[in-house]
C-alpha cells in the first residue's frame, strides 16, 4: 500500500477550472486502479497552512544554532506544531500530486506558504558544512504536477512556477517527475484539442502511477 499526497492551490470551484477538473479525473482513475491506497488531501485555500512569521523565525533561529534546548514559547510551539504535521506528512508519502495554476509568472501566495512549511530544519532538512541536505529518507518516491500557465506572455519573461517547484523536489529526493501543463485555467482559454491531449495523459500516468 502507497500514500499519496493530494494537494491543490486554486480558488475557482471545480466546475471552473480546467486543471482541478483534470486533478479530479486523475484522482477518480487512480483510485479506481489503487483502492488500498492511503490518500490525503490539501487544499490550500480551504486549509489553514501556517505562514512564516516572527515566532517561527525567532524558533527556526535557535534550531539552526543549536539552541533547540531553550524552550518555546507557548505560541512558538503552536505554530511549531502545525508546520512539523505538514512537513512529516510529506516527508512519508510515497506520491506527490499538485495541481496548481499561475499568477503574474509564478504560484499563488498560497503554495509558497506551503513549501515553507515543508522545507523545515530538522523535519526535512538539516545544515552541514557543505550546505542545506535533505533527511527525508532515500527511497523510490514520484510525483505529478499538472499545472496550467497564464495564456499570455509577459514580454520575454518565462513562467517560474515549474521550474521553482522541480528544484524542491530534486532536493527532497523526488527524481521521478511528470508535469502536464495547460494554457490556461479557465474553461474558455485554451483549446478543446489541447485540453482533451493533457485529459488522455493524465488519465494514462493514473494507470500505473
Amino acid at each position: 500500500m502507497s500514500n499519496l499526497l493530494y494537494v491543490t492551490c486554486n480558488v475557482r470551484p471545480l466546475e471552473q477550472s480546467r486543471t482541478l477538473t483534470l486533478g479530479n479525473e486523475f484522482l477518480k482513475e487512480y483510485q479506481r486502479w489503487n483502492p488500498q491506497d492511503e490518500i490525503e488531501i490539501i487544499d490550500l485555500y480551504r486549509d489553514s497552512i501556517q505562514r512564516v512569521d516572527q515566532d517561527l523565525l525567532n524558533a527556526w533561529e535557535r534550531t539552526e544554532h543549536g539552541e533547540a534546548y531553550v524552550p518555546f514559547s507557548d505560541e512558538e510551539r503552536r505554530k511549531m506544531s502545525r508546520i512539523w504535521r505538514l512537513a512529516e506528512q510529506f516527508a512519508r508519502c510515497d506520491k506527490l500530486i499538485f495541481v496548481t495554476h499561475s499568477l503574474n509568472l509564478w504560484f499563488p501566495a498560497e503554495f509558497k506558504m506551503y513549501i515553507d512549511t515543508i522545507c523545515v530544519l530538522g523535519r526535512t532538512y538539516c545544515l552541514t558544512p557543505h550546505g542545506a541536505e535533505k533527511t527525508v529518507p532515500d527511497r523510490h518516491r514520484k510525483s505529478l504536477h499538472l499545472h496550467a500557465d497564464q495564456p499570455f506572455s509577459f514580454g520575454h519573461e518565462p513562467h517560474q512556477s515549474v521550474p521553482y517547484l522541480r528544484s524542491m523536489l530534486n532536493f527532497f529526493g523526488v527524481i521521478d517527475q511528470q508535469t502536464v501543463l495547460l494554457e490556461g485555467d479557465m474553461l474558455q482559454q485554451g483549446t478543446d484539442e489541447a485540453y482533451e491531449t493533457a485529459r488522455h495523459r493524465v488519465l494514462k500516468i493514473a494507470h500505473r502511477f
